[in-house]
């Protein structure tokens, strides 16, 4: 019964508290929901274009950042790919 309580130590003390909170009537800040399932502002639709209102200039700007995020993912994988596969690890 321990290990199965530890398992889910998080979902247990979350579902407990909330009822108890609910159960005493704590004044505890709720997130208010909308009862609709619409966008933010009435002025703008459900598809937001991605090249419509940046300046031609933070495309090029934002290639370099992003081409040293690829070298820097690439050189992570290989790097640890050689870690991993040492003769020391016995891997076949």
């Amino acid at each position: 019964a321990r290990k199965l309580i530890s398992d889910f130590a998080i979902i247990l003390s979350i579902l407990i508290f909330c009822i108890i909170d609910a159960l005493v009537g704590v004044d505890t800040p709720k997130l208010i929901v909308p009862s609709e399932f619409k966008p933010t502002s009435p002025n703008r639709g459900w598809f937001v274009p991605p090249f419509g209102g940046n300046p031609w200039w933070v495309y090029l700007a934002a290639a370099i950042p992003a081409l040293l995020v690829t070298i820097l993912i690439f050189m992570d994988q290989q790097i640890t790919a050689v870690i991993v596969n040492r003769k020391e690890h016995k891997l076949k």
